[in-house]
């Protein structure tokens, strides 16, 4: 991504290497628009390591060749020269057109990213939150594409002190005599050769115990950036170029090609990368690299890397890598909803031509050095790695307090008291709040029990109110900057990210009474409202929901991959063994359809109506066995689920009316599936989509002050506590 053209041509003109940087850049944008059969467009950040592995080295190595020393200063400087500009560029348009188009909220999240890829250790941060299986329902940052960044920055900073150290423990070694080039070349094969090893065993161990820590670390990818630096050690480029030379460069060529072709085409989120398939991309890029260098005419893979449009391309890749992401993100982020292909097509058109004018008036100028030969600047040219990095960090961080600031200005501005039952007519239409300071009641089951519950007219003011375009309530609740942290305590029991198989009582834990919620975690977002019902109406509870883990006796895809999720069917398992043992007086069944595929012993299948076939067996094998044992069965139908993110919604808008929503198709058509199989099998149904919706299917994100889901189709934990009376009297249990 950030490796120099300079130091491709510094020698010679390496066209293949600019090329290949294009057909690396191309696979990662294919991938991020979802083109084709490209599933494994990720490799070509592999492919990027690789060549900025190899070119930084070769032009370290031309300096100990040349001087027999490595310059820090002058390295870091002409680092800093070709990454910062333009990656600061695009810094501070990305924060600035969150706050100016997507709400505070987002905003916020934004900034904190473009700290951290500021600071080039974006890695780490989003390690950190690709950890969290909550974050999956979140849209993703438009900044998370810096990692790879952080990660060749994070190598350049140790790799030149290893030279170093290498060359300074050769001279006390042989008594400071000037050691012989081809045994500085042994020495440093040997040092990266261990490095490498013991990397690539990093990676294939962290990969199978901890994927999403291993694809963003530094440990785990320093053996593909390795691999490059020590083809530039091992081979030189002044061999002989006879016959041999050029039949093993077209070999290695052709072969180097087929590897990366077969991981872009092959490759898919169900791989396990990077550990040890990451080999084939690498070595691909290396194969190709390799054959440059030992043959300076052209191969039949050259002459195809040096089309003038590759060659364009390849110059451009640096900046194309930096704005394509963001350009795709923020566009889906402001719609709310996934991209048409035509939008697609113009933004990529877009961020070409914003990738071209990077290149000829920020990254060019500065690491050509044009804007360094004023006097003011040439200091500053000098101690690049002073210089310029605290001004690029300092940058940014001004920039996203500022940003941070205005949006959150903006969006309070708009804000207007919630909407209350004191405040509504009869007939449900809100009016004025003559006390604009007091915020809305709580609509919690607190109320007597011969009092009418209040929640259904407030939903239904509620509804009202944002189809009428009123303001966004103050003092939301649970608060936008956390709403994805507003999320069900559930203990020890979190089946999800652990192995532990067992109970754990809630609601009246000395009560003869039994109720029980199975499912996935569309039931786990209703624990709030059941231990509500439990402690007021005297059951103990228990919820046995898995995440992701489709209450359908089926085997679903994992998270974000296509592998088959056999946690579920040892989870289906448990479930059923504890339902028979407890024997409930009630139990409840809640989950969100399947999506699009399902697993059996003959493989995945995706056809949707053999999807639907299946999961409706499912649904019935699941009934046969629960419902026998339980006293009373009841399937609560699964609540709308809307097409955007609601923070950023409710964040970027003043009103309520862009935030209202019609259910998912999709959803409705799955609830509608499981609804059938309750019929089928006289099984009671609770259907609490009045709790959100009107008459007409017309959604309200805003119920009173309190926000009804923390994400697409989770419900926040506020809202699941104060639908308990509403779903208790529906159960006939409050």
């Amino acid at each position: 991504m950030s490796s120099t053209t300079g130091s491709a041509t510094s020698s010679r003109q390496r066209l293949d290497i600019q090329g290949l940087r294009a057909i690396a850049v191309l696979a990662v944008v294919a991938l991020h628009v979802g083109f084709g059969s490209l599933t494994g467009g990720f490799v070509g950040v592999d492919v990027f390591f690789a060549i900025s592995g190899f070119l930084i080295t070769q032009q370290l190595m031309r300096q100990v060749r040349t001087e027999g020393r490595v310059s820090l200063l002058g390295f870091y400087a002409r680092r800093a020269r070709r990454i910062l500009p333009a990656a600061t560029l695009v810094l501070l348009a990305t924060v600035v057109y969150a706050s100016l188009f997507l709400g505070f909220v987002r905003t916020r999240v934004i900034a904190v990213d473009a700290l951290w890829s500021a600071a080039f250790a974006a890695n780490f941060r989003f390690a950190a939150l690709e950890t969290d299986y909550f974050s999956a329902a979140l849209p993703p940052s438009p900044l998370q594409h810096f990692w790879s960044l952080a990660v060749e920055e994070q190598f350049y900073l140790v790799w030149p002190l290893v030279i170093l150290g290498c060359l300074w423990a050769m001279r006390r070694r042989s008594a400071n005599a000037e050691p012989d080039h081809r045994g500085r070349r042994r020495v440093l094969v040997v040092a990266l050769g261990v490095g490498i090893v013991a990397s690539l065993l990093v990676s294939a161990v962290l990969t199978r115990t901890s994927p999403e820590a291993a694809y963003f670390s530094p440990f785990t990818r320093a053996w593909e950036l390795g691999l490059g630096a020590i083809a530039a050690i091992a081979f030189r480029d002044d061999g002989p170029q006879d016959a041999t030379a050029r039949w093993r460069a077209q070999v290695l060529s052709a072969f180097g090609m087929f590897f990366i072709v077969c991981a872009c085409l092959q490759f898919n989120d169900a791989t396990p990368f990077p550990g040890t398939p990451a080999l084939v991309p690498v070595l691909g890029s290396v194969f190709i690299i390799v054959a440059g260098t030992l043959w300076h005419g052209p191969t039949v893979v050259g002459r195809l890397l040096s089309v003038p449009p590759l060659q364009v391309i390849g110059n451009w890749s640096y900046s194309l890598y930096l704005w394509h992401f963001p350009v795709l993100v923020l566009a889906e982020l402001q719609l709310g909803r996934e991209l048409h292909w035509w939008e697609q097509a113009l933004l990529v058109a877009l961020a070409f031509v914003l990738a071209g004018l990077s290149y000829h008036y920020v990254e060019e100028p500065f690491r050509r050095g044009a804007l360094w030969h004023r006097p003011a600047f040439g200091r500053a040219a000098t101690l690049g790695p002073v210089a310029l990095y605290p001004l690029s960090l300092t940058l940014v961080a001004v920039t996203c307090f500022g940003a941070n600031a205005y949006a959150t200005g903006s969006a309070r501005d708009g804000y207007q008291p919630a909407i209350t039952l004191a405040e509504s007519d009869a007939s449900g239409t809100p009016e004025k709040s003559k006390q604009p300071e007091r915020p809305a009641p709580s609509a919690s089951p607190s109320a007597e029990v011969q009092e009418p519950d209040p929640l259904p007219a407030l939903v239904k003011a509620s509804v009202l109110a944002a189809r009428k375009n009123q303001a966004i309530p103050t003092n939301l609740k649970p608060g936008l900057t956390n709403l994805s942290d507003d999320v069900e305590e559930v203990g020890e029991c979190n089946y999800y990210s652990t192995n532990v198989r067992t109970l754990c009582p809630r609601g009246d834990a000395d009560a003869d009474k039994t109720i029980v919620i199975i499912g996935d975690s569309h039931a786990r977002h209703w624990t709030p409202a059941l231990e509500e019902i439990a402690e007021r109406s005297g059951y103990r509870a228990y919820v046995l929901a898995m995440p992701q883990c489709t209450v359908s006796l089926v085997t679903p895809d994992k998270i974000d991959s296509t592998d088959p999720m056999t946690s579920c069917d040892d989870f289906h398992d448990f479930m059923l063994s504890s339902v028979k043992k407890l024997r409930p007086d009630l139990l409840l069944i809640s989950s969100r359809p399947i999506g699009a595929a399902y697993h059996d012993s003959s493989g995945r299948h995706t056809d949707r109506e053999v999807v639907r076939r299946a999961v409706y067996r499912g649904y019935q094998r699941l009934l046969a066995q629960v419902k026998p044992v339980a006293k009373r069965t009841v399937w609560l139908r699964d609540v709308p689920a809307l097409e955007f993110d609601p923070a950023t919604c409710l964040s970027s808008n003043k009103t309520l009316s862009p935030c209202t929503y019609k259910p998912l198709e999709s959803q409705q058509d799955g609830a509608d599936l499981q609804m059938q199989a309750a019929k089928a099998a006289r099984v009671e149904t609770v259907d609490l989509d009045d709790m959100f919706c009107d008459s007409v299917g017309i959604c309200t994100t805003v119920v009173g002050d309190t926000i009804t889901h923390r994400d697409s189709h989770h419900l926040t934990a506020t809202y699941s506590k104060e639908l308990a009376r509403t779903l208790g009297e529906r159960l006939k249990v409050w």
